[in-house]
């Protein structure tokens, strides 16, 4: 199948099977192909893609020209987002953000976590004998990682739905295969949302300069490097960068290592006798399925990459699921491996400049997750015919619904 927006319409198990197959029949066509699609070319191979994401000067993340004149509010609120833009401008944002998002905001967010996940297990209904269903996601990891960004940037619990809703629109501004420019059509729609979105959190910030508190978006608007601070529309773009990647992704996260768990009985009863093999579980599955699994830049100018000439202004898609299947980089790519010697070489939250600055968040949330589930039921059991649907965006891949039964543990157990 080439048709990749006719992919995303098929149910979840023979949609995965089609797009691994893709991504194995064009890797082994070449590690880089001009895709059917004008103006794109698809990278396959796992060095080549090291290659356009070390190399900013050459393919570019700057992508704001793109944006029709007329919706100059999606270029406002475009600002903050430094995942869009390259240096010299990049790196100053990156380490004003850097400055307020430490390692001890995050580390401080650990019991947040711990007690969220408790608190939504404790709303699974449970039969007498302890049995129940509950949807992992869109029950569990989605409110779970909502709640977790809600509190970090002090934004009020009610409102963590907002989070998903804006993280879908903003994945949604291009057909679901489509591999060049955002659709114009959606990105003018998208504009509606990203003006009403913005309103709210203007409101905030002003609120936040006037009454600083202790959540993050206090501390970007006080953040300062070189005499040089955030604007409001910066610290908007920011937190937009936060609900792209930091919560969709790793919702997605915690619910394709369920899967995979599900799918490895023998791994899982490994996992079960031993949590301290959780965070070599993430790492696999982070190879294995990753959940954005793409890329892109721009050719800023003519370049040379895998044997083939990209042309300047050429879209490039990097298939990041593909280099995680290169055999020259991982033997046995496409099995299920905890004990993958190699598993930090995966590029799933990027590389170079752009590296994610939520990984280690994204990390801990999920291990957490899987954490909680494994202390409070004794069987947790996806039901592969109970409806379960993959995000229709053709850059994920992992559940957005996934109904599992599960059974509590006895106070023996």
């Amino acid at each position: 199948m080439t048709d990749l927006a006719a992919l995303t319409g098929l149910p979840f198990d023979l949609r995965t099977k089609a797009f691994l197959d893709y991504l194995d029949r064009r890797r082994a066509q070449s590690a880089v192909v001009r895709s059917d699609q004008p103006g794109v070319w698809e990278v396959f191979g796992y060095d080549e893609t090291v290659q356009v994401l070390g190399d900013h000067e050459t393919f570019s993340n700057d992508m704001n020209d793109l944006i029709p004149e007329d919706e100059r509010e999606l270029a406002s609120a475009a600002q903050g987002n430094f995942l869009g833009i390259d240096p010299p401008r990049h790196t100053q944002m990156r380490e004003l953000v850097r400055r307020a998002f430490t390692p001890r905001v995050v580390a401080d967010l650990e019991p947040v976590v711990e007690r969220t996940a408790e608190q939504l297990l404790d709303e699974v209904e449970l039969s007498a004998d302890g049995s129940g269903t509950v949807d992992l996601v869109a029950g569990f990891a989605s409110p779970l990682t909502a709640r977790v960004i809600a509190k970090l940037f002090g934004i009020p619990e009610q409102d963590h739905v907002l989070f998903t809703i804006w993280a879908d629109a903003l994945l949604g501004a291009r057909p679901a295969g489509e591999l060049g420019k955002a659709d114009e059509s959606a990105v003018r729609e998208l504009g509606d949302l990203v003006r009403s979105a913005s309103a709210y959190l203007l409101d905030l910030i002003h609120e936040r300069r006037a009454h600083p508190r202790d959540d993050l978006i206090s501390a970007l608007a006080q953040a300062e490097v070189d005499g040089r601070s955030l604007g409001d529309h910066e610290i908007v773009g920011v937190i937009g960068m936060f609900v792209i990647a930091g919560h969709l992704p790793s919702s997605v996260l915690i619910g394709s290592t369920v899967m995979a768990l599900d799918t490895h009985p023998d791994t899982f009863a490994e996992v079960r006798a031993d949590h301290g093999l959780l965070p070599q579980v993430v790492e696999e599955v982070l190879r294995w399925r990753p959940p954005l699994v793409r890329d892109q830049r721009v050719a800023a100018r003519e370049a040379e990459l895998g044997g083939e000439r990209i042309p300047a202004g050429a879209m490039v898609c990097l298939w990041l699921a593909s280099a995680h299947r290169d055999a020259a980089r991982f033997p046995q790519a496409d099995a299920f491996d905890i004990h993958r010697g190699n598993q930090t070489r995966h590029i799933a939250f990027g590389r170079g400049i752009h590296f994610c600055l939520g990984a280690p968040l994204a990390r801990m949330e999920t291990r957490i997750a899987l954490s909680a589930l494994l202390r409070r039921f004794d069987r947790v059991e996806v039901l592969r015919d109970g409806g379960i649907q993959f995000h229709p965006s053709i850059g994920v891949l992992g559940p957005v619904r996934l109904p599992a039964a599960v059974h509590a543990r006895t106070s023996s157990a």
